[in-house]
């Protein structure tokens, strides 16, 4: 029997650099350089290569990025998927503010009106399927 993974707790700035590189790595088949992923927040977060480049330690010290010291250029790898982050993510969420009923949090969403007619549609599809 498999043991649970562990669930990694990342900041919001880290989710910054997560999904930087989550698509840099997709893209390119390869890890991104501190350069690349300091090119890829530079206008958007105005960080500097210091606080990228402790941000992504951070995510190796949790276990989240994966670092290729083998040639002269360090590479960063995701270590964990966006789906996985995002379910933990979620699952946090749910468990913080909906006391753990992932009904409360569709209802408040239902509710709340934030739904289009598409979405309800597709959502309705999804807990029909549920079913098969």
């Amino acid at each position: 029997m498999r043991g649970r993974r562990k669930t990694v707790k990342i900041s919001e700035a880290e989710w910054s650099i997560m999904k930087v590189l989550w698509d840099g790595c997709e893209e390119s088949g390869r890890g991104m350089t501190l350069g690349e992923i300091v090119a890829s927040l530079a206008e958007s977060t105005g960080w500097s290569n210091t606080t990228i480049r402790t941000l992504i330690i951070r995510l190796a010290e949790k276990g989240a990025v994966e670092i290729d010291k083998s040639t002269g250029v360090y590479k960063y790898t995701p270590k964990t998927s966006k789906s996985e982050c995002v379910k933990d993510e979620v699952d946090s969420f749910v468990k913080r503010v909906f006391d753990n009923s992932v009904y409360n949090l569709m209802a408040s969403l239902v509710r709340g009106g934030s739904l289009t007619e598409k979405e309800r549609a597709d959502i309705i599809e999804i807990l029909k399927d549920m079913d098969d």
